[in-house]
């Protein structure tokens, strides 16, 4: 997270809050963060999802096949106080962002050039 300090608003570097609203769905920083204490009360429009993965190479390789995507979405929802209530909203949303958001693979080393790799992402 801290290669993306200056590259535009960081809403959280641990957890963050996914909404669909009528105009799409939309990413929310919450008080939560990791290890920069960087967050942010904004949003912003979800355009895309990046699996991060730390390696040798900066490579951004979409993930085309929907139940894997779905995999990975739930994957990395924290999972408290579950009812069943809330699973069933968990796994809709799941579904709706797995068939509607573009999601990609992004490799990363510690040289911070990934960040021309994803420019393209976030500049338009």
């Amino acid at each position: 997270m801290e290669i993306l300090r200056g590259h535009g608003e960081i809403l959280g570097d641990d957890r963050n809050i996914v909404r669909k609203w009528p105009d799409g769905f939309r990413v929310h920083g919450t008080w939560s963060h990791g290890e920069l204490p960087d967050a942010s009360p904004s949003d912003a429009p979800l355009r895309a999802l990046f699996f991060i993965e730390q390696a040798d190479i900066n490579e951004v390789t979409p993930i085309t096949d929907r139940q894997e995507k779905l995999g990975k979405i739930l994957s990395h929802i924290i999972k408290a106080l579950v009812t069943k209530d809330w699973w069933d909203k968990v796994l809709t949303l799941g579904g709706q962002i797995a068939e509607e958001v573009p999601a990609y693979r992004l490799k990363f080393d510690k040289s911070g050039k990934v960040i021309d790799v994803i420019k393209p992402f976030y500049e338009n």
